[in-house]
């Protein structure tokens, strides 16, 4: 039985719960709002939790919102929000489900909730630089995210082999209304 809740930034030590590790055989390059699908021969191993901390710190400030998914008392999948990442923009900064926990909806669940907390912030979508791998690139499109012709420059920098990709939420009062 997975649970899910929000955890306090301290926590993302934990990360060395998660197991990463992945064999890839597809990736994507962009081309603008176009994407390219390579062959590719990658095994993604463990990481080093002081250096992945030491690099996501960028992502860790200030009002950033993290959400764990446990299975017993072991982190099995987590994901970080960022707002103000740009004018109404709000940033999926991290996201990662471990090996033997993916494709059971963990991820989606966690995205739900992120989601769920961008909108109740006013602001007018999400982006996210996702690694470049066909299953990020694939899960991200099949929750809603587009490739963007126009990526932000800070993010471009720190992560330029990622995929670029926004979701925009519907303005309020676009709907139908009632009379």
């Amino acid at each position: 039985m997975i649970s899910y809740r929000r955890m306090k930034l301290s926590e993302i030590e934990r990360i060395a719960e998660i197991d990463r590790t992945e064999t890839v055989e597809k990736a994507y390059r962009q081309h603008g709002s176009e994407l390219e699908l390579i062959d590719v021969a990658w095994d993604i191993g463990h990481w080093s939790t002081k250096e992945q901390l030491s690099e996501w710190d960028k992502y860790l400030q200030k009002g950033s919102v993290l959400w764990g998914a446990f299975e017993g008392d072991l982190l099995v999948g987590f994901c970080c929000y960022r707002p103000d990442i740009a004018p109404g923009m709000g940033l999926l900064a991290l996201m990662y489900v471990s090996a033997a926990h993916r494709r059971l909806g963990i991820g989606c669940k966690l995205t739900q909730m992120l989601v769920e907390h961008a909108k109740e912030t006013q602001i007018s979508g999400l982006y996210v630089t996702a690694e470049p791998t066909s299953g990020t690139v694939d899960f991200y499109h099949n929750l809603g995210f587009r490739p963007t012709e126009r990526p932000l420059l800070e993010l471009l920098k720190l992560e330029p082999d990622d995929i670029h990709m926004r979701m925009e939420f519907p303005s309020p009062g676009n709907g139908t209304q009632s009379a």
